[in-house]
């Protein structure tokens, strides 16, 4: 025996259809904000800043100040070496094995000076240039957090830019007031002192 079928009237049917379409299926999600993306050239920051212009104009200094100095030190080896050659008929064979065997030891000792002077001189510039970079990170956070910025990108990877994305300029001002001159631990001559600072 099949069942009987009831009929709904069509009153109730819209009744409930009313009721699905008064309650939203979900809670309305405000919309995410825009994304507002800076960009920034930080080895333009690292050249053009006062205190990166400093570090770089002393360690050159020194850099060339040294170069003269193991120069003068290579031409007096070559020119014993020379000598020692022109006295070699002269001397006894163990005197010139003596004397050649002190003069390259000099060379060698002079070639670790030199090598252990360079990576002196490099950890200089390394650790200077590590105080710009962190101050300059200090004001990128800055500028990043008074823009409202969600994303900053470095120049090099950014293909296409529109005006005023770029804040290196505005960087570059900044850091050179937050850090107009930065402290360089030079490996120098005892009792030496520093080159003063470049002036601009």
């Amino acid at each position: 025996m099949l069942p009987v079928l009831r009929r709904r009237p069509l009153g109730a049917l819209f009744l409930i259809a009313a009721a699905f379409a008064a309650t939203p299926l979900a809670a309305a999600q405000p919309a995410p904000p825009a994304p507002v993306i800076l960009i920034v050239d930080m080895q333009q920051i690292l050249q053009e800043a006062k205190a990166a212009k400093e570090v770089q104009a002393v360690l050159s200094q020194r850099y060339s100040a040294y170069s003269k100095e193991v120069a003068q030190q290579e031409d007096e080896l070559q020119k014993g070496g020379a000598e020692l050659e022109r006295q070699r008929t002269a001397l006894a064979p163990d005197v010139y094995t003596a004397r050649a065997r002190d003069l390259q030891q000099r060379y060698d000792e002079l070639g670790k000076k030199v090598q252990s002077k360079r990576q002196a001189l490099q950890q200089s510039l390394n650790d200077a240039m590590g105080k710009v970079r962190a101050a300059a990170l200090e004001v990128l956070a800055e500028i990043s957090k008074e823009r409202r910025a969600t994303l900053v990108l470095e120049k090099q990877a950014v293909v296409y830019e529109a005006e005023g994305m770029d804040i290196s300029a505005d960087a570059i001002q900044r850091l050179d007031k937050k850090l107009p001159s930065v402290q360089i631990n030079l490996p120098g001559v005892e009792g030496a002192s520093p080159p003063p600072p470049a002036k601009n």
